[in-house]
């Protein structure tokens, strides 16, 4: 019977196996930080990466990215807004790029306090464009419904929050909330590095974003700030809010890659049905990554769209 204590030796070993592995992943350090592009401030929950692009003077616009995907893939879009004369703030949400990773719930207060903070600090005071990109957009989408005075126009690209998976399996790990995170917590790292890899191959995806990317699958806190967001912000359906948008005639406009992989074609019309004034358009060929891959094409719709009125 010698084999039993060994099998739960083992056993014991491997449920412990994906906390060991992020120990021995690199936490951020301020030779990291050292020569980062824009600026660190220490708001009430961390330290906060962030930097503008564009004119001092120009309207502002504020871009979230999302939970895989750290600042540094915006940058081909704010580079772009910038040219038409949009003064663009961009941060790296805690636990990815180079902010720092606070342990807890990333639910909506989560994330829009992070927001709030920085705008304080930041002196943003007037009205602003809040993009919101794949999970940037359930942050923004949120942010929007609870400051509607603030924000002029949301703008959301390949937005997350309005399906959610439908196979068996998906189902069944609903409903077993326990299961889910012990599954979650073994295959999620591999998951993703695995999506990044394939994800990344894209010619048009530039390689300060390639770098980013991967270089946070190497830090910690990365791993369990994504699972964080994926049982807080993430399991919210935002259709309440594009109806609250549509009540109280706050401007959106979505854009959706044409072969996006993650984002279902039917959330087009879904926000057709519960938002009747949104406006939506499609970067044909495009894919999840639209933001970087296609920047002029993202920026030449946003443009159009507020020249002519978002209403």
């Amino acid at each position: 019977m010698i084999w039993l204590p060994v099998i739960g030796l083992l056993l014991l070993s491997l449920l412990f196996l994906p906390s060991v592995q992020e120990t021995l992943r690199s936490p951020m350090t301020e030779s990291m930080r050292r020569f980062a592009r824009g600026s660190f401030a220490e708001l009430s929950e961390g330290m906060t990466h962030f930097y503008w692009i564009g004119p001092e003077r120009g309207p502002v616009a504020v871009c979230v990215h999302g939970i895989t995907t750290p600042s540094e893939g915006l940058v081909p879009l704010a580079e772009e807004l910038a040219k038409t004369g949009y003064r663009v703030l961009l941060y790296d949400l805690y636990g990815r790029g180079l902010s720092d990773h606070v342990t807890g719930p990333q639910d909506r207060a989560f994330f829009h306090q992070q927001l709030q903070d920085l705008l304080a600090h930041e002196g943003v005071v007037e009205d602003f464009t809040l993009i919101g990109y794949s999970a940037g957009g359930c942050i923004a989408t949120s942010f929007a419904a609870e400051n509607l005075p603030r924000v002029r126009q949301l703008i959301l690209i390949a937005s997350v929050g309005l399906h959610s998976p439908t196979s068996p399996v998906a189902s069944f790990m609903e409903h077993r909330p326990g299961l889910r995170d012990l599954f979650l917590r073994w295959t999620y790292p591999m998951a993703a590095r695995r999506y990044l890899r394939s994800h990344l191959t894209d010619s048009d995806t530039p390689p300060d974003v390639t770098r980013a990317q991967m270089a946070q699958t190497r830090r910690r806190g990365f791993f369990p700030s994504n699972l964080a967001a994926m049982r807080g912000i993430l399991r919210d359906d935002f259709g309440p809010e594009h109806r609250l948008f549509h009540l109280q005639g706050l401007p959106v406009l979505a854009i959706w890659g044409g072969t996006d992989r993650i984002i279902p074609g039917h959330v087009i019309g879904r926000l057709a049905e519960i938002n009747r004034s949104a406006k939506q358009d499609v970067v044909e060929g495009a894919g999840h990554g639209v933001v970087y891959t296609h920047p002029q094409e993202v920026a030449r719709i946003i443009s159009d769209n507020i020249r002519h009125g978002l209403h």
